[in-house]
Parts: structure tokens; sequence; C-alpha cells
């Protein structure tokens, strides 16, 4: 082909194009939008200042502020169970942060010591606010986070009543569930554990206290090796507070072939980073 018949080719090449971003715009406007021109927190903040103003305003606890922002503009028209929810699990992360945040002093920059201790506040008043209701609900959600936040005994008996009804058909469901068992019955913990991790989807973004549960469990049954597995996928998703070296030395202790543990690690992995678990307790 010479290049003026490339040349007198393009436009055409050029209308295709500019018909299939057509076409994508009219899918986007039937599907909701997805995530192609998804909005960034900057931008959030820019058109609603209302949803960030009471955030503190400097560089800490990025992540955290960032999920709060989103789910305010993500569901500020309807605020579901689940929804409500998430967004406690949300400021309790942010609250967490910003305390430790707020007691670093500034002796130049005062005002950024005040915008911490305005999100402190912030997070305690929303937290606060979004509780208020939950014991009341029907929601397994919020009957979760009424009982294991409040100590509420009716509140849990009716959130596990919701286990036979089959209602608890969530991974976070599962692992609220397996949080409760484990004070009495760690394998069945185990179980519930393992069945959460089969219910993640490509969609959904793993919990991984789940990986810090089953360390915890398998150390207090004195099962190193499954504990030393568990710590492999931990640290394959970069689970916070790991003590990897110490779990390593306790393996060669107990003459665990680490090799053979590692590899079992990668198949846990795969799976997961595929949400296609479906592996039984160790």
């Amino acid at each position: 082909m010479y290049k003026d018949d490339f040349v007198r080719k393009k436009p055409s090449y050029v209308a295709g194009t500019a018909h299939l971003f057509i076409a994508l715009c009219g899918l986007m406007l039937l599907t909701g939008c997805g995530g192609l021109f998804e909005k960034s927190v900057n931008e959030i903040c820019a058109e609603n200042p209302q949803m960030c103003d009471d955030l503190n305003p400097d560089g800490w606890c990025r992540a955290e502020k960032a999920k709060i922002i989103k789910h305010r503009f993500e569901h500020q028209e309807t605020l579901t169970p689940r929804n409500t929810y998430d967004q406690l699990i949300n400021f309790e992360h942010y609250k967490k942060c910003i305390e430790k945040a707020s007691q670093i002093e500034h002796i130049k920059l005062r005002e950024k010591e005040a915008g911490r201790i305005k999100g402190l506040l912030t997070a305690e008043r929303e937290l606060k606010r979004l509780s208020r209701n939950t014991c009341n609900s029907d929601s397994p959600y919020l009957l979760y986070y009424c009982a294991s936040r409040f100590g509420n005994e009716d509140a849990m008996q009716k959130f596990l009543s919701f286990e036979q009804q089959g209602r608890l058909n969530s991974a976070e469901l599962q692992i609220a569930l397996a949080s409760h068992q484990v004070k009495f019955d760690f394998h069945q913990a185990l179980k519930t554990l393992h069945y959460a991790l089969s219910l993640y989807t490509d969609d959904d973004d793993i919990n991984t206290d789940v990986f810090s549960s089953f360390i915890g469990i398998y150390l207090k049954l004195g099962e190193v090796d499954k504990a030393y597995v568990w710590t492999k996928v931990a640290e394959a998703f970069e689970v916070d507070g790991l003590d990897a070296v110490q779990m390593e030395v306790m393996a060669r202790q107990a003459g665990s072939n680490t090799d053979r543990l590692e590899d079992y690690a990668d198949r846990i992995i795969d799976m997961l980073e595929d949400r296609q678990f479906n592996m039984a307790p160790l």
C-alpha cells in the first residue's frame, strides 16, 4: 500500500473510531457510566466541597480519606444498610489513622494540627450518627455492627438467626460470622473463613484481615506449618504488622519444609488473585 492510499483511507478510519466512541458513550449512558470516566477525589472536592471540607486538608490518611469522599459521592442519593456499614468501616479506619496523625505537633504549622483535629471530630460525629439506629435494623450488616461494637446480645442473636435463613451470603457477612465463631470453635471458624474467601468476585477487594485471622487461629492450635502458609499469603497481599521473620524461624525450628509450604501458599495466592478460591481448610 502506498502512502497516498493510506492517506485516502484515513478519514474512514477516523470516522469508524468516532462511531465507536459514540457507541461507547451511548452504552455508558445506559449502564450508568461504569468507571471509564470515574471522578478523582480532587474533582469531587472541587465540585462538591461539602463532601471534603470536614476532613483533614493535608496529606495524612490520604487513602482512608479518599474512601470516605468517594463513598459520599457515589451514595449521595440513597444510603442502603450495606452502604451505611461500609461507611462506618471507612470512618473507623480514618479515625484510627487521624488520631495518630493529630498527635504529631507542628511548631510552625499549627493550622495542620487544627485540620487533623477537625477530621478526628468529624469521624467521631459520623460514627455516632451512622451507628445510631444499627441495633434496631433488620440488616445483618448493621446488626453485626451493633453487636460487635456495642455488645448488644439481642442484635447478635438476630444476626445469627440469619445464618439459618441463608441470608449471610457475602464474604463480609461470613467473616463477621467467623469472628463470632472463633470465640468457641476454632475449626468451625476456619471453615467459615474459607467459605468467605470463595465468595469474592472480580469486583471485590479482599478483606486481608482474614489472613491475620488464619495465622492467629493456627498458632493457637499449634499448627505452625499452616500459620506459615498464611503468613506467606499475607505477605503477598502486603498486610501490615506481620512478623514474617519470626514466623520463618518458628517454622524452621519445627522442622517444616518451607519450600513445600511456599509452593502451597503460591497456589492459594493465584486462586485469590483470580477470585477462584475453592480450598477446604488445610
